[in-house]
């Protein structure tokens, strides 16, 4: 049984609209007594992370999940992933404009099984749009990337915990996207970033995206072993 949901806040940043399916989740996250905040409003979607983490934070919240406005979850989800008492932790959904995950896999990884012999497995970086994050988290980070407190003098001060970040990647470099880096941040900080592989995500899109569409056809199935091929 999940602890208290008054300890944990639904950070939803939303830059068109909430689709029904989402939406529907976020009201029965609400009807089980979670707290939702569902941000408008900002063009940078690593300054919107960014500043909502720090209000959450500063409003003492201790777990932040993450839900992007077209992933479709089961109440039962975020349950799971606050059940885990892992420090960082995701649900793993589809892309919608290619066959691979939103997830970016540990090296050599060749298979993931996803479903009912799916459980927690590392990963290196984790989209945001079905995550759990604990305070702790942001604080080490904080400390450890010695990351300053901006715009105090706005009043609305926030900790740059989602700036993109470019790392060497072999002979070149990779510019990492705002969840990327702060998976990035967090694996240098000393914590893994896991994913839950039981739990299964709907991606909306021109339909709604499952596992299955990282590496198969539009075909369903309760459980899937997805491979992994070497580029």
């Amino acid at each position: 049984m999940s602890a208290d949901p008054g300890r944990c806040v639904v950070l939803v940043p939303v830059g068109g609209h909430v689709v029904p399916e989402c939406e529907a989740g976020l009201g029965r996250l609400e009807a089980a007594g979670y707290t939702v905040r569902r941000v408008r409003g900002y063009a940078a979607i690593d300054q919107a992370r960014s500043q909502m983490a720090s209000d959450a934070l500063a409003d003492g919240f201790d777990e932040l999940v993450w839900i992007d406005s077209d992933v479709v979850f089961d109440v039962a989800d975020v349950e799971r992933l606050r059940d885990s008492d892992v420090p960082v932790v995701c649900g793993i959904y589809p892309k919608k404009d290619a066959r691979a995950l939103s997830c970016h896999l540990l090296p050599d990884t060749e298979k993931v099984h996803f479903g009912s012999h799916g459980g927690l497995v590392e990963i290196r970086y984790a989209a945001a749009g079905f995550l759990l994050t604990r305070r702790e988290v942001y604080e080490g980070i904080a400390r450890h990337e010695e990351l300053p407190v901006c715009n105090q003098r706005f009043r609305v001060p926030v900790v740059p915990y989602f700036l993109p970040l470019i790392i060497p990647d072999g002979d070149g470099s990779w510019y990492l996207g705002e969840d990327f880096a702060f998976c990035e941040r967090a694996r240098r900080s000393g914590f893994p970033i896991l994913a839950d592989t039981r739990i299964k995500l709907g991606h909306v899109g021109t339909y709604r995206y499952y596992w299955e569409d990282a590496g198969s056809t539009r075909e369903r199935y309760s459980d899937y072993e997805y491979s992994v091929w070497a580029d």
